[in-house]
């Protein structure tokens, strides 16, 4: 397919293929703030029990980290109700009857400006969290580079009891993504891109330690970075990873994101922000299932800045839309804009007139009313009315019903969201009562008097006749075969059903746990036993209905679920398979491995796996390959090269 993104301004009526839909019903749509959802605040601090503590300008992740089958709240700010300067740590337990204890957990560091994520690093099954942004509210760059300890990275490793572990060297650099709430707050994503059974990360912002010789900490070195875990002990930085040795173009002040953006169950990465070249920029990278990813062209003068991101399925085909909010900098004015996913990595930007263009505007994504349609929740500082909730309830046929908060509340249906922005906006389910809700955090136009807010609203469609959301039914046709030339196992099953959510919306997710070793690898959180979904965020969700993993020899327990618009997921439907060999089945008995400069020159007549490693024994790349071609390596130096196959593994020392 052609890796060029084309998107073609719609206007007026669209005329789009799209999959049959129920109209939505905006009129089902009702919320009602939740007075005092806080019970106990812990002994940090003097802020009273009923409220969140407040926030502004951070993001937040709701994740189940204890395994009793509620989410809980995580978010690290300042909170001027009680000081200026300190930054607190928030870490809310879901008491499981809609309260929540504020509770600390050491060693948890305080981070502001930042975007923690919820994901399992080492395969336990339970949730780790990791953090980065700027352990000072305060922190502006100087000329001798003494606050830069202030930027912090951290990887903590959870036990599923509410105990945390420090990772020692994570290998995650330190940077932030911006001072202000205007900056998005989704600039750390995670997924298994790479298919190796172990969850990556990529992000975007400064990294001032490795910055130019300049004075502003504008002037930082403006990044992409792509991690690849390595087997749950540490990440690792690709400097290379898109096709012709090229590294991700540099961005801050937007967003990054992993997703299936073509449905070919690979992870794409779509990057939003600020370059170097002082313009909005934005890229889409399509993976090509080898390690590697191959640039689409920029998108055009969509590309925003002070951007946040989405990508959900919003016409039910299938196939996920691009939602970016923020500013055209190169034009200076503020987009809203929304482009659908034609299939063939091309996009459609479609008439957005009835969403106001925002910057600080931070996206969340779910079916809030139960007809199956995707909706989106949305704070941000508009270019009418400066602090604005809105809810765009989706009509079908990608068309929305603005409901709001901005200014005596003109919509009149939702009771009134807060006017809150340049913070962060959710929809969960915390009481599991099959609804989701909303909370969000930020930067408010009245109710605080130091103009922050955080608040959670609980979803009362149930008051206007609308069942709640079901579990849809598990996958059936469960199949694994396994593919030895190519050292892979493939999974396939058939599509889950659901009440509301067509079956081409449903995405699905899925565990393979060794029945040896008890290690299971799980593309999304969830709980195997009951299908319950332990995190928000599902962009690593699998778009299609197959698979395919690299596993080691050994016998394995695997399931799938199907999750529905409502985040709501299925119970596992399982089986088992065998993997008789290690790697792949064959191997040249005389490979020709030759050294080049700062890369391994290969020719094979056969699918090989090849590892090359360092001097200190790190893994540095590892592909599947075939035929005449190249692989790189970070820099200069002696590296040991194997390719393995059934009968042998063979291994070279080379200087590069």
């Amino acid at each position: 397919m052609d890796s060029r993104i084309l998107i073609a301004l719609c206007i007026g009526a669209c005329t789009l293929s799209l999959a049959a839909q129920t109209a939505g019903n905006a009129s089902d749509v009702k919320f009602s703030k939740v007075a005092a959802p806080v019970t106990n605040q812990g002994t940090q601090g003097n802020r009273p029990a009923g409220e969140f503590y407040h926030a502004t300008y951070t993001g937040a992740a709701w994740g189940d980290y204890d395994n009793d089958g509620f989410l809980d709240l995580y978010y690290s700010d300042r909170n001027t109700h009680i000081s200026d300067n300190t930054v607190f740590n928030n870490m809310y337990h879901n008491s499981g009857d809609g309260t929540f204890t504020r509770i600390l957990r050491a060693p948890l560091s305080s981070t502001a400006f930042s975007c923690p994520v919820w994901l399992d690093i080492n395969n336990d099954g339970n949730l780790d969290l990791v953090i980065s942004g700027l352990s000072n509210w305060h922190y502006g760059w100087n000329e001798d580079g003494s606050q830069a300890g202030y930027i912090r990275a951290h990887a903590y490793l959870g036990d599923g009891q509410g105990n945390f572990a420090e990772m020692e060297d994570c290998g995650i650099l330190p940077i932030f993504n911006g001072l202000t709430g205007g900056k998005g707050h989704n600039w750390v994503s995670a997924g298994d891109y790479d298919h190796d059974g172990y969850v990556d990360l990529v992000m975007t912002g400064f990294d001032d330690i490795n910055r130019l010789n300049k004075v502003h900490f504008e002037d930082a070195m403006r990044v992409v970075y792509l991690y690849r875990n390595i087997e749950g002990k540490r990440f690792e930085l690709q400097t290379t990873p898109v096709v012709g040795n090229k590294a991700l173009r540099g961005l801050t002040d937007g967003s990054a994101i992993m997703a299936d953006l073509d449905g070919d169950g690979w992870l794409d990465l779509l990057t939003t922000g600020y370059s170097e070249r002082h313009m909005s920029e934005g890229y889409i990278y399509w993976n090509n299932g080898d390690g590697t990813f191959s640039e689409g062209a920029p998108l055009p003068v969509w590309a925003l800045t002070g951007a946040s991101s989405a990508v959900a399925d919003l016409d039910g085909d299938g196939l996920p839309e691009l939602v970016l909010t923020g500013i055209y900098y190169d034009a200076g004015r503020k987009c809203f804009i929304i482009c659908h996913n034609n299939g063939d990595r091309t996009f459609t930007a479609i008439n957005t007139d009835n969403f106001e263009g925002i910057d600080g505007g931070q996206l969340a994504t779910g079916d809030v009313n139960q007809d199956g349609l995707t909706d989106i929740l949305v704070g941000g500082h508009g270019q009418t009315h400066e602090h604005t909730t809105w809810l765009y309830v989706n009509q079908g046929n990608l068309t929305f019903e603005a409901n709001g908060a901005h200014y005596n509340d003109p919509f009149g249906k939702l009771g009134s969201f807060s006017r809150v922005t340049h913070g962060s906006h959710h929809l969960i389910d915390y009481d599991n009562d099959g609804y989701l809700d909303a909370w969000f955090n930020g930067w408010c136009n009245g109710g605080c008097s130091n103009g922050c807010l955080t608040e959670l609203w609980h979803n009362d469609c149930a008051s206007k006749g609308v069942p709640a959301n079901a579990s849809p039914s598990a996958p059936t046709g469960l199949m694994a075969t396994t593919q030895p030339a190519a050292g892979t196992v493939r999974l396939t099953w058939q599509a889950g059903s659901d009440d509301f959510t067509p079956a081409s919306a449903l995405v699905y997710n899925l565990y393979v746990r060794n029945m040896a070793t008890d290690e299971c690898i799980m593309i999304v959180p969830a709980d195997p036993s009951t299908g319950f979904v332990k995190v928000e965020a599902l962009n690593a969700a699998i778009a299609c209905q197959s698979y395919e993993l690299h596993l080691d020899k050994g016998n394995y327990e695997w399931g799938v679920q199907a999750i529905d618009t409502g985040h709501r997921g299925s119970t596992f439907a399982t089986g088992t398979f065998s993997v008789a060999t290690s790697g792949v089945e064959q191997v040249d008995s005389n490979p020709e491995i030759v050294a080049g400069r700062c890369s391994v020159n290969y020719r094979l007549s056969e699918h090989s796996l090849v590892t090359i490693y360092n001097a200190q024994g790190a893994c540095v790349r590892r592909a599947m390959v075939s035929g005449q071609g190249t692989i790189t390596v970070p820099a200069t130096g002696i590296y040991l090269v194997t390719v393995t196959g059934q009968s042998k593994t063979l291994t070279y020392k080379l200087a590069l």
